[in-house]
C-alpha cells in the first residue's frame, strides 16, 4: 500500500504529466475569470478530448482545469466586483471593498495563499479519509443534508452587515425567488405566470451575474471614477503581505477549510454552501464582526480557504462510492467512464496508485493556479485604475457575455439585467444582496430534503443522532460569539 501511495504522488512529477496539467490549469483559468464559465463548463468542453489518452495524463488535465477555476474567479471577485463562478460571490463581499481602499495586492495575496493552500488542506484530508470514512459519508441522508442547509440559511442574518431584520428580508425574497419553477418532489408549477422559460425557476449564472455585477457597473458609468478610490497596485510586498495574513489568521484557515472540506465529503449538500457558511462563521466568531463587508481580512481569507478545499472533501465519496459530491463531481464520473474506470470501493482496491495520482493533482494543480496568478497579479492589478465610465460598460459587456454563453439563450440576457435593476435597488436602500443570494441558492436544496425526510421517517428523522449533534453544532456556531462573551463576563466578576 505505501509503494501504491509513494507511486501515486510521485507520478504527478513526471514532465508529460505536468505539461498537461499546466495547459489543463490556464484553461482552468480562463474559464473562472470569465463570469458565467465554471469548471463543469471546462469539464464538458474536454471530456470528449480525453478519449484515447492514459488515465493518469487524462485526469492530469480534467482535474488540473476543474481546480484552477475558482482561483481564477477569485480575481475578478477581488478588481472588478463580479464573481468568476458562483462560490466568488462570497470573495467580493470583502475583496471588492479592499480593492477600492488600494489594497488589491493585498486581497489577491490572501486570495491566491488561501486558494493555494486550501486545495493542499483538502487534498491531504482525502488522502487521510479515504480509507475511514465510508461508515460516516453513508450515515448523512436527507435529514442530516437538511440540517446542513438550515445551518446556511441561519447566517442569513449574519450576512446582513447593517441591520439584520433587512438581511432576513432579503434572504426571505431569495428564499421566495428560489421556489419559482417546479417542485422537484411533486412536480407542481409555481410562480411561473404561464412562462415556459420559468419552469426551470430562475438560473443560477443570470442571477450571480445581475445580483453582483451590475450593480457596481451602475455605479461606475453614473460615479466615472476609477473603482479604486486611491491608486491600487499589487506590488511583491502588497502580495507577500496577504501572504503574512493567512499565517496571522491561522486558526481561522484552519476552521475554513475545513468546513469547507466537511461539507464537501456530504453529498448533494455543494460547494455555494460551505463558502457561506465559512463566512458567516468568520463573522460570527470575530473581534470585531462590524468590519465585515467593508474590506475586512478575513472576509477574504474564509471564503478563498474553504472554497478550494472543498473539492478534496467532494472527492471522498467520488472515490469511494461513486457518488459525487458536488455538480462538478457528477460530471467527473464521465470522465472515469471514458477512460475506463468505474469509481468505488473496487478502484481504491485495484488502483490505490492512480487514487493518490488524482490526490497529487489536485494539490499541485491549486498551487499551480495560484502561482501564475500571484506572477501577474501586478499587470491584472491596472484595471481597477481605469476610469469608471470605461470599465462599467466593459463590465456589463462582459455579463452579458457570461449570461449568455451557458445555454445560448437571450432571455438569460435579459433575466441576468432585470435581477441587476433589483440588486441595484436593493443596495440604494440598505438591503443585503449577499443575504438573497444565499436564500435564492438554498431555498430548493432545503425544501427538497424536507420532503424527502418527511416521507422516509416522518417528523421522527429530527431526533436521530447524527442530526441532533448536527443541531447542536449550528447552535454553538450562532452562540458561540455571547458564550465567550458570557465567560468573560463572569471571569471578571469573579
Amino acid at each position: 500500500m505505501l509503494t501504491d501511495i509513494l507511486n501515486g504522488f510521485l507520478s504527478v512529477f513526471d514532465p508529460m504529466i505536468m505539461a498537461v496539467m499546466f495547459g489543463g490549469v490556464l484553461v482552468g483559468l480562463t474559464l473562472g475569470i470569465l463570469p458565467g464559465l465554471s469548471g463543469i463548463t471546462g469539464l464538458a468542453i474536454l471530456i470528449p478530448l480525453v478519449f484515447g489518452m492514459e488515465k493518469t495524463l487524462a485526469f492530469a488535465l480534467l482535474l488540473g482545469m476543474y481546480s484552477a477555476g475558482p482561483v481564477g474567479g477569485s480575481l475578478t471577485a477581488i478588481l472588478l466586483n463580479v464573481p468568476g463562478t458562483g462560490p466568488n460571490a462570497a470573495t467580493l463581499l470583502d475583496g471588492f471593498p479592499m480593492t477600492q481602499q488600494g489594497h488589491a495586492g493585498r486581497a489577491l495575496g490572501i486570495s491566491f495563499t488561501a486558494s493555494a493552500l486550501g486545495g493542499v488542506f483538502g487534498g491531504v484530508v482525502l488522502a487521510l479519509c479515504i480509507p475511514i470514512l465510508r461508515p460516516i459519508v453513508m450515515a448523512f441522508g436527507s435529514p442530516e443534508c437538511l440540517i446542513i442547509v438550515l445551518m446556511g440559511i441561519a447566517y442569513i442574518g449574519v450576512l446582513a452587515s447593517g441591520s439584520p431584520i433587512k438581511g432576513l428580508i432579503s434572504g426571505g425574497l431569495g428564499l421566495a425567488i428560489s421556489f419559482i419553477g417546479y417542485q422537484q418532489v411533486s412536480g407542481l408549477m409555481r410562480f411561473t405566470f404561464g412562462s415556459v422559460y420559468l419552469f426551470d425557476g430562475v438560473r443560477l449564472v443570470p442571477m450571480t451575474l445581475g445580483l453582483f455585477g451590475i450593480p457596481p457597473a451602475i455605479d461606475l458609468i453614473i460615479t466615472g471614477a476609477a473603482i479604486a478610490k486611491v491608486t491600487a497596485k499589487a506590488t511583491a510586498s502588497d502580495l507577500i503581505e496577504g501572504c503574512k495574513d493567512i499565517f496571522r489568521h491561522w486558526r481561522l484557515f484552519l476552521r475554513s477549510s475545513g468546513i469547507g472540506t466537511l461539507i464537501g465529503i456530504i453529498p448533494g449538500v455543494g460547494g455555494d454552501v460551505a463558502i457561506w457558511v465559512a463566512y458567516g462563521s468568520a463573522k460570527q466568531t470575530s473581534k470585531h464582526p462590524e468590519k465585515f463587508g467593508t474590506g475586512c481580512v478575513e472576509g477574504v481569507l474564509a471564503p478563498e480557504s474553504s472554497n478550494n478545499a472543498k473539492e478534496g472533501g467532494s472527492m471522498v465519496p467520488t472515490l469511494a462510492f461513486g457518488i459525487p459530491g458536488s455538480a462538478g463531481m457528477a460530471v467527473l464520473l464521465g470522465g472515469f467512464l471514458v477512460v475506463g474506470l468505474t469509481p468505488g470501493p473496487l478502484l481504491l482496491r485495484d488502483h490505490l496508485d492512480f487514487v493518490f495520482s488524482l490526490v497529487g493533482i489536485l494539490i499541485v494543480s491549486s498551487v499551480i493556479a495560484s502561482a501564475i496568478l500571484f506572477l501577474a497579479s501586478a499587470q491584472l492589478a491596472r484595471i481597477v485604475s481605469v476610469r469608471g465610465d470605461i470599465i462599467g460598460p466593459m463590465i456589463l459587456i462582459l455579463v452579458a457575455i457570461g449570461a449568455y454563453a451557458r445555454a445560448a439563450n437571450l432571455l438569460d440576457v435579459s433575466s441576468a439585467f432585470i435581477i441587476g435593476v433589483l440588486g441595484y435597488t436593493m443596495r440604494r436602500l440598505g438591503y443585503s444582496c449577499p443575504a438573497l443570494f444565499l436564500g435564492y441558492i438554498l431555498g430548493e436544496m432545503g425544501e427538497t430534503y424536507f420532503y424527502l425526510s418527511l416521507e422516509a421517517y416522518g417528523w421522527l428523522f429530527l431526533i436521530r443522532p447524527m442530526v441532533l449533534l448536527l443541531i447542536l453544532i449550528g447552535i454553538f456556531g450562532l452562540s458561540y460569539k455571547w458564550i465567550g462573551a458570557l465567560f468573560s463576563r463572569v471571569k471578571r466578576t469573579s
